[in-house]
């Protein structure tokens, strides 16, 4: 398999077109005509995209728009965002080559997609039956069902294990663009005062960087996921060929995850990566050599960004200790909200009050005046803890819905790593370790409304289904 593929290059230059349309939809006074005409090109690029080279240009689609949540419009009371477009005209897409007979439309369920659809159904029902605006958080469960949509879709669109890999390989083109891209906002903004990319008063005084993302504690979740991937990648290819291209993209996902400033991000990247460098130890394939041209290229990148992000890192993490806790000002925000929704979740325990319901309850000036004045208003008031998020939301039945869902979903992954191929066995551990990454990042910040959350997922889903596949297969001696 190559490391860059023809495809890869193609998503990096379409993620580049997406970036300056962005750009400019967010910093320009188009007028009317101007704005119309950006979105038709734009609409004629995604359709174009989405066509061809199928299923890549469908994947590469969902893949960048998911990594650039920052953008949005708002339409009908709710924000909408690239990646809400983007699935929908992969929905399109597939439905269209469904009803010519060009593609087969069946998903092949495994009992943890069973639990998700009732997960995603139970979202609807506690929205419609025990919300205090049933009509916008039917709303937001709506968007929450497109978001999870990738996760069904990627089980249509990859149909091979030669296909999930390619996949992986433009995921990790996207992840490392997003890395670039955040820490050149990071850099301007240190060197010129520039506001692109950057949220200048994130962690009180000194900026938050996100790039394209949502905030700068997602960017980073979300580098630092890619950084856990290209680690693997680069420790468990079994030959030399292109260790440099994943050696890189370690430096250059690491070092865009620390000017995050993330902290939960900081304490997650070193434990997502310790069961991959205890399987390279298994597998007899941990050679110290190895790391002299990765230790380079991440010291020679960190001693260029350090100068500017180093006093930035010692602050954030001077107010951790617990009597230090309340000169954290995003600390003390996300405390307040966090106790404000365990005693939303005392009332209302078993089905929650619906989706995204509680900014519905939430008002900053009844606890810290002032204190969410820059917030976006469709998230004045967050949950940034994703089981506290799911409790309140859907109650101890979604919970333990959601829980059933991952519970099945890892022990099918364990099997499926144990059963794999060479190549999908690599693309499991790498997709698992990132998993776990997101699983203690996602404790302090909330992403599973995001596409992004799902589309790994996903993949890893559509590793097991491949892999079960193949064993029928050996089963049934055809090969």
């Amino acid at each position: 398999m190559r490391a860059i593929t023809k495809d890869g290059v193609d998503s990096v230059v379409f993620i580049g077109e997406v970036l300056i349309l962005g750009w400019l939809f967010a910093t320009e006074n188009l007028g009317s005509l101007g704005f119309a005409v950006l979105v038709l090109l734009a609409a004629t690029g995604v359709m174009v995209l989405t066509c061809a080279k199928w299923p890549f240009g469908a994947v590469t689609l969902l893949i960048a728009a998911s990594a650039m949540p920052r953008f949005a419009v708002v339409f009908l009371g709710v924000h909408v965002r690239p990646e809400h477009f983007a699935i929908g005209f992969v929905i399109i897409a597939v439905v269209a080559g469904a009803a010519r007979g060009k593609l087969d439309p069946k998903l092949r369920l495994q009992k943890f997609d069973y639990w998700l659809l009732l997960y995603v159904g139970l979202n609807f029902f506690t929205s419609l039956a025990t919300s205090p605006e049933p009509a916008m958080t039917l709303r937001w469960a709506t968007l929450n069902a497109v978001a999870i949509a990738p996760y069904f879709l990627l089980r249509i669109l990859i149909r091979d294990e030669v296909t999930l890999s390619h996949i992986v390989q433009i995921l990790l083109c996207v992840g490392a663009l997003e890395a670039v891209y955040g820490i050149g906002c990071f850099l301007s903004n240190r060197l010129y005062g520039t506001a692109t990319g950057v949220e200048i008063a994130q962690y009180g005084f000194f900026p938050g960087t996100y790039g394209t993302q949502y905030e700068a504690n997602l960017f980073g979740s979300y580098t630092a996921c890619c950084a856990v991937l290209f680690l693997t990648l680069f420790l468990l290819r079994p030959d030399e060929s292109h260790r440099a291209w994943y050696g890189w993209g370690f430096a250059i996902t690491t070092v865009g995850a620390i000017v995050s400033l993330a902290r939960s991000v900081v304490f997650a990247l070193p434990v997502a990566i310790i069961p991959v460098i205890w399987l390279a130890f298994r597998q007899h394939d941990f050679r110290l050599r190895r790391f002299v041209p990765l230790g380079l290229g991440l010291a020679l990148l960190a001693a260029t960004v350090s100068p500017f992000v180093w006093s930035f890192v010692r602050e954030r993490f001077s107010t951790i200790a617990a009597d230090e806790i309340t000169r954290d000002p995003t600390t003390s925000e996300r405390l307040v909200q966090l106790a404000v929704a365990a005693d939303d979740v005392r009332l209302h325990p078993i089905l929650g009050t619906g989706t995204a319901s509680f900014h519905l309850y939430f008002n900053w000036d009844d606890y810290l005046p002032g204190a969410g004045q820059n917030t976006d208003p469709d998230q004045a008031g967050w949950i940034s803890n994703t089981p506290l998020r799911v409790l309140h939301d859907t109650g101890i039945v979604g919970l333990l819905n959601f829980s059933l869902f991952l519970g099945y979903l890892t022990a099918a992954v364990r099997w499926a790593i144990r059963l794999a191929s060479a190549q999908t066995r690599m693309t499991l551990v790498a997709l698992s370790a990132g998993a776990i990454l997101y699983a203690i990042t996602f404790q302090a910040t909330e992403a599973t409304m995001l596409a992004f959350t799902w589309i790994h997922l996903g993949l890893l889903a559509t590793a097991v289904r491949l892999t079960a596949d193949r064993g029928a297969i050996l089963a049934s001696g055809s090969i």
